[in-house]
């Protein structure tokens, strides 16, 4: 470069490095100032709706004392699930549940099972005749037109595990095709919420996995089963049909998300309802350590095709399965360490899934005040109306909760495990840990027990931590 050149670019390197030195870092810190003063203000807005509603919980529970007949029932529970009880009382519902021999031996113990189970389920016999059928989804639907009344959305599961035959399968896909078609002749209720597991949907999911020949044309019978419901969900105009693919252990996740991104791109005259909506939902588990990136990818896949996608956020339900198979395997767990990792990264996906409503219909399940709290914070720092996103919360657990939320003027959808008892006789024997563990945090709060979740949950331990740098990162990025 001539040095006359050489010169004139001179102070211009000059007044570049000072830019760089001197209004480069002050415009960095006063961006940090920023974000901390935001996230300073919503956890002060969180900590005043914590509040408010550990006032109305306490209160609610002391004028709505347990009857004598639920007392007793909450008394056995306790005692089924105390030191060596809880595994025969486990081994004891698995067992009932998967045998018929057992329970016609066992006839005169079921109707005990029964009346332990009936806060958590809502016994539906799903196997009968086509007009005993008809009439266990009528006792169904009039009981979601009274939770309608008292101010509640529903979803419907058709409870159970694993499909454990061919029979099993067809059964469980026939029951929520009769849901939709006695739904169409229903004009009582607006709307038909069904969740639905893959897992029970066919048998032998695992047969699904992976990218052979074999797996292919099994993720493509799952996928005919659920196009075959939103072809009977299309035919009814005007009325809300939706179904939400829930997620279950890790190995599935993948492919669940690539069907369900598959079935709509494939389907979309089916998939997207009359009113423009997806007809059909996923779950995302806030416990695994890539739900943000999963969270971030299908926000960036709705933006791309104008649709919203519906995500029900959830901690997760598999968690000690998780940590043994990556025990067994000798692997990484997908799960947080720790318990508040998975508290911090539930609400940082709260806060970028309310960011991004414009590509995200988003329904927050969860028993954890706090975490509803944080909700409602986020909510108001971004000036949005109740009426634009849920919470969800499992039948018969926390109702008094639930209340508060609807008192509060928030939509709150209960999600009601409704079918035959046999089926979700394992499912009841989980609800019979939580309620019964000393540790559980929504144990705790029923009784007035709100220390387990006043403080701000972060990333813990050094794994933890540095995972967590990574979703915030992610989360950040531009869409």
């Amino acid at each position: 470069m001539p040095k006359r050149h050489r010169a004139m670019h001179l102070p211009c390197c000059l007044k570049m490095a000072v830019f760089i030195l001197f209004f480069v870092p002050a415009a960095i810190t006063k961006g940090n100032d920023a974000s901390s003063h935001l996230s300073g203000a919503i956890e002060n807005m969180t900590r005043q709706y914590l509040e408010q509603i550990e006032n109305r919980l306490e209160k609610r529970l002391k004028d709505h004392a347990p009857t004598f007949s639920d007392s007793i029932r909450n008394g056995f529970i306790n005692f089924s699930m105390l030191g060596p009880m809880a595994n025969i009382t486990s081994w004891t519902l698995e067992t009932l549940g998967d045998s018929k021999t057992t329970r016609t031996c066992l006839f005169f113990v079921m109707p005990v099972v029964h009346w332990m189970s009936e806060p958590f389920l809502f016994p539906v016999e799903t196997q009968g005749t086509p007009k005993e059928t008809a009439r266990e989804i009528q006792k169904l639907f009039r009981s979601m037109v009274d939770l309608h009344q008292q101010g509640f959305s529903v979803s419907l599961d058709n409870v159970g595990d694993v499909s454990l035959s061919l029979q099993n399968a067809n059964a469980y896909q026939d029951y929520y095709l009769a849901l939709i078609r006695q739904f169409a002749g229903t004009e009582k209720i607006s709307e038909l919420c069904m969740s639905l597991k893959l897992s029970a949907l066919t048998f032998d999911l695992d047969a699904a996995v992976g990218t052979d020949k074999n797996a292919v044309a099994k993720q493509a019978q799952v996928k005919n089963a659920i196009v075959e419901m939103l072809q009977t969900a299309s035919s009814v105009q005007g009325r809300r049909i939706f179904i939400r693919i829930d997620m279950e252990e890790y190995v599935y996740k993948a492919m669940t998300l690539k069907l369900f991104k598959e079935i709509v791109e494939q389907n979309p005259d089916l998939a997207v309802d009359d009113k423009g909506r997806l007809r059909l939902g996923v779950v995302i588990q806030a416990y695994l350590r890539d739900a943000a990136q999963d969270v971030r990818d299908l926000c960036v896949w709705a933006a791309g095709r104008g649709l919203r996608v519906p995500i029900r956020l959830v901690k997760g339900a598999y968690l000690e399965h998780e940590r043994e198979i990556a025990a067994e395997k000798g692997i990484k767990c997908p799960v947080w360490n720790f318990k508040p990792s998975t508290d911090a990264n539930y609400e940082a996906i709260c806060d970028f899934m309310l960011k991004n409503l414009e590509m995200i219909e988003a329904a927050f399940a969860t028993h954890n005040i706090r975490s509803q709290a944080h909700v409602m914070a986020l909510a108001d720092q971004y000036r949005i109306d109740k009426t634009y996103f849920e919470f969800q919360m499992l039948y018969g657990m926390g109702d008094a909760i639930k209340d508060v939320i609807v008192s509060m003027g928030y939509p709150m959808r209960k999600y009601i495990p409704a079918g035959s008892l046999a089926r979700g006789l394992k499912y009841a024997g989980r609800r019979f840990s939580e309620l019964a563990g000393d540790d559980n945090a929504l144990a705790r709060t029923m009784r007035g027990d709100f220390s387990v979740i006043d403080a701000a949950p972060g990333f813990t331990g050094a794994e933890d931590r540095e995972d967590g740098r990574k979703v915030m990162a992610i989360l950040n990025e531009n869409i």
